[in-house]
């Protein structure tokens, strides 16, 4: 039995507050594929194809992780009765949440890449090695996050991970999720505004595109920081209790809790780029405004309007 509200207090989040962002996710999502996708955006900048792979794996991201979590505010959770679920549900929602940051950081690599003065350097930015680092990035983390199906196992009615394994995963997630991503994030994204406020652009298009851009990466990479930032702490205050014994059940509850809204920011990767975008790029708000024009063009209902007709007797 509970000892404190706050159980209750995250499956109230859980049902109402996460179900209500993740209706948001999707449908900004979707958004985001409609318009990197526009043959107009996609011939500006390899940057617009990471951004797609954004969008792509958050939209699978939120299916993977928050659709169970709805699920079982009312249904067993199926993780406690599969091993096979057990060990792929959170290496599956492990992996696409690297996806979606690395797109981040390869989206910000791209930039700096193109504001170089060596030919060499700028070569990087392109459509094919766009493609080609998405096809690695997602290779490499496949096969990276591969310990997690080997070792997370159910036991005592409960899927997790035990033993060193639960030591070794928060070192690993604080690592390479929490400080990694926003890191070369930070770097990239630094040095390329640095070198844009340095460089005197001759073509005032080209100088707008770079802006809108770049401001669209600064808004992810402030998302980014601001979410791993809680998630991070935590983390290390798992690692650094990870021998306490003897906690009291509130202790527990509360520690549980936080860890949910840790948690809980961490979807937030996956639901706010479309919104980030829409607040940050002139060209983003044209673009999403002419296709929801176009659609409302075309599929708008029609008014049909009925004459009489009058008989006329010679």
């Amino acid at each position: 039995m509970a000892v404190t509200i706050l159980p209750f207090v995250q499956q109230i989040m859980i049902r109402y507050i996460m179900s209500t962002y993740f209706a948001f996710g999707l449908i900004g999502n979707i958004f985001n594929c409609i318009i990197f996708t526009k043959q107009t955006l996609r011939q500006q900048t390899p940057c617009s194809i990471y951004l797609l792979a954004l969008s792509i794996f958050a939209f699978v991201y939120l299916l993977w992780s928050v659709i169970p979590l709805l699920y079982t505010l009312d249904h067993i959770d199926p993780q406690v009765q599969s091993l096979v679920y057990c060990k792929v549900r959170l290496y599956g929602s492990h992996v696409l949440g690297q996806f979606v940051r690395f797109s981040v950081v390869f989206a910000c690599a791209d930039r700096f890449f193109i504001t170089r003065t060596s030919a060499h350097i700028r070569a990087w930015s392109s459509f094919d090695t766009a493609k080609k680092m998405i096809a690695v990035m997602c290779i490499f983390w496949l096969i990276a996050g591969s310990h997690l199906p080997v070792f997370m196992d159910i036991r005592g009615g409960v899927c997790w991970m035990f033993d060193f394994y639960k030591f070794f995963y928060p070192i690993y997630q604080c690592t390479l999720v929490g400080v990694l991503p926003p890191v070369l994030m930070s770097v990239f994204g630094f040095l390329t505004v640095h070198t844009l406020r340095q460089r005197h652009a001759t073509n005032e298009h080209i100088r707008q595109k770079d802006r809108d851009l770049m401001r669209m990466l600064i808004a992810e990479i402030l998302i980014n920081i601001v979410t791993s930032i809680p998630f991070s702490a935590n983390l290390l205050y798992g690692t650094a209790t990870f021998y306490v014994v003897g906690k009291s059940s509130e202790r527990v509850e509360i520690e549980n809790f936080v860890n949910f809204v840790s948690q809980f920011l961490i979807h937030l990767l996956s639901v706010a780029p479309f919104y980030l975008f829409l607040m940050s790029s002139k060209s983003f708000r044209r673009e999403f405004v002419h296709i929801v024009r176009v659609f409302w063009c075309n599929y708008k209902p029609q008014r049909v309007q009925i004459h009489p007709t009058i008989n006329q007797s010679s």
